[in-house]
């Protein structure tokens, strides 16, 4: 039986360099833990990159 792999998409919805932490370290803790991360920025969020 094929094991799925997981999976987490995390919303960053505001541009300020206090809100930019969240969700950047939820993502970098969850690859360690072999999981498939997808970051959606929002209108706001995309001052982040």
């Amino acid at each position: 039986m094929e094991k799925k792999k997981k999976r987490m998409a995390i919303i960053a919805s505001k541009g300020t360099l206090d809100m930019a932490y969240p969700p950047l370290v939820l993502a970098s803790t969850a690859i360690t833990m072999d999981v498939e991360v997808c970051i959606f920025f929002t209108l706001y969020g995309v001052d982040i990159i």
